[in-house]
This record gives structure tokens, sequence and C-alpha cells, in this order.
């Protein structure tokens, strides 16, 4: 796992309360889900809990899931009335069901061999009801994998401290349309010394006839598919044998 999910999440917690619009991202699952009348939630990739208030405040029966231990302990500050559980999306043991899932926050894209994809379907497949739901978004491989490298720079504010990180991308390449990531990351505050870490990772771009052949593969009928520029989300139907 990256530091940014593990020794340093407060860091990313606050950092991206000023990068990501939560309560827009909330509406956009909020319309699909009503549109499906889906009431019982899984979000994978939870992270520190930013999406979880407003599932709670919509009367929805949620449960939030993530591979860190340290992004849950501040989703529980977050919102402490929520239930929160650690786990690996490819491995999932539930007894109950779910009427939708949905992979938050481009989680899927450190599914970064086939065996992951495989894997983690499978056990989203289990844990869905008749007909359940599946949402999901990705980088389009098509619009962003380049032999380039490309540097990117985002600047956030939180109280009183300023973030800073420059990210590097070069292609990997190793499995699928994977890509290395590397970041520095900066934090400035008043009267202290700035403090700098370093992270690194892989992550996984997807073209769309790749997705919806893995879907095929695992049962799962697609009903949408909506473009966001270099991002698509998918919403997937269970289907039953």
């Amino acid at each position: 796992m990256t530091k940014i999910y593990s020794e340093f999440a407060r860091v990313y917690h606050e950092m991206y309360q000023n990068i990501f619009d939560y309560k827009k991202e909330f509406e956009f699952y909020h319309k699909i889900l009503k549109e499906n009348f889906s009431t019982s939630i899984l979000e994978i990739g939870c992270g520190s809990g930013n999406l979880a208030q407003y599932f709670l405040e919509t009367d929805y029966d949620y449960v939030g899931l993530d591979l860190s231990q340290e992004m849950l302990n501040i989703a529980k500050e977050v919102e402490p009335k929520a239930k929160f559980i650690q786990a690996d999306m490819r491995d999932l043991k539930f007894q109950e069901k779910f009427d939708a899932v949905i992979i938050s926050g481009r989680s899927f894209t450190y599914l970064t061999t086939n065996e992951d994809v495989h894997n983690t379907l499978i056990s989203i497949y289990k844990v869905l009801e008749k007909e359940g739901i599946l949402i999901f978004d990705n980088f389009n491989a098509e619009k962003i994998i380049s032999y380039k490298k490309k540097h990117f720079k985002q600047k956030s504010e939180y109280n009183s401290r300023k973030y800073t990180r420059i990210s590097v991308k070069t292609p990997n390449l190793k499995d699928g349309w994977t890509e290395n990531w590397e970041a520095t990351y900066y934090i400035e505050e008043k009267a202290k010394k700035t403090k700098i870490f370093k992270d690194k990772s892989i992550l996984r771009s997807f073209t769309k006839d790749e997705l919806k052949l893995f879907l095929s593969l695992h049962n799962f009928e697609i009903v949408k598919l909506i473009d966001q520029d270099i991002i698509f989300t998918i919403i997937a139907r269970k289907k039953i044998n």
C-alpha cells in the first residue's frame, strides 16, 4: 500500500478536501441509485469517509470498506455513525447482500493485473443482490496512455496548512495499460519547517472494450457507460445464470 493511504493518510484527507467536490460526487451516485431503486450500499475505497455522511443523511443502508486501516480511523472521526470495515475488494466476506456496490475514487485503477480484476468481480458478484448494480470509474487508457513522461502539480489548503504535490507519470505497461506514478508532497505550516515526503504507486487504465469483456465474462451486463473526458464510469447489472 502506498504511503499516502497509510502513514500519511491524514495528509490525503486534508489535501483532498479542496480538490474533490464530495457533495457533487454523492449527487452523481444518488441519481443512479434512485434510478435503480437501490437502498443498501457498499462503498469500496471509502477512504476517510467523505461520502458516508451524505449516504446516511439520505437514509441509505450504508457500509464503507477500505484496505487502509489508517484511512478508516479518520473515517470513524468524520462520520462516527457509519459502519466501516477493513477488507480487500478481491476477497469480500459478507453474510449480507447489497443492492449496489460502488467502487469510488477510481480505486479500480489499483487492480493492476487481470487476476486482480477477475477476483474482484467474482467477489462483488457474490455480495450483490439479485440484479444488483456495480458502479465504478476508471481512467480511459485511450486518452491518457503515452510513452512520454508527464508532470503534474496540485495545490491545496486546509486550515493553516498548505499542500503541494508534484507528480511524474512514466509508462510501466508490464500488466495492461499501467503507469508508474511518483509523487513528492510538500506540507507548509506557518513557523514550521516544510515537511517533504515521496510516494509511488502503479495505476492501471482500461479501454472500454477491456472492461466490457471483463464484465461479460463475470456475468455482468452494462447498463450505462458515462464518458467524463479522461475518465469514464460504468454501471453494470448482475446477471442471474
